[in-house]
């Protein structure tokens, strides 16, 4: 199996480092790996970076449909397009704040979710054309 390679640590770091390629090949080379075997270690290695930053994104959704849920879940379970809070006398104390906090905290969970949809789908779509160390995320 590839990943016992003895070269497979090292050209996995170099490639989630996101060095050149053909740097990870000189030092194959320089190391008695050429020709087939050293494509087969550089393709696993790019298969694991891969995997390392779908699971990332998909953390990222998972999030994100969280606070979807939380969001819809606040809005229709407190029922805040019919709440009615009742006026204890005039000015600030009057105002309906609990209904307006929770609407608050829905909408920001919202644009929250929506966010972390869009770039976890992103991640999980785009992650063979990643640029730059893993290390950097």
């Amino acid at each position: 199996m590839v990943k016992e390679e003895p070269q497979f640590e090292v050209v996995l770091k170099m490639v989630l480092w996101d060095e050149d390629r053909e740097a990870i090949f000189r030092r194959l080379r320089v190391n008695k790996v050429t020709g087939e075997r050293a494509e087969l270690i550089y393709q696993a290695a790019r298969a694991e970076r891969v995997k390392s930053l779908r699971i990332d994104g998909l953390k990222g959704l998972g999030l994100g449909l969280g606070c979807l849920s939380i969001s819809v879940a606040c809005y229709f379970g407190f029922r805040l397009d019919e709440l009615e809070v009742s006026r204890f006398g005039d000015g600030f104390i009057a105002l309906p704040l609990l209904p307006w906090l929770l609407g608050l905290l829905a909408s920001i969970l919202l644009a929250f979710g929506i966010w972390k949809v869009i770039q976890g789908s992103i991640e999980i779509l785009f992650a063979s054309m990643k640029k730059g160390s893993i290390a950097d995320r």
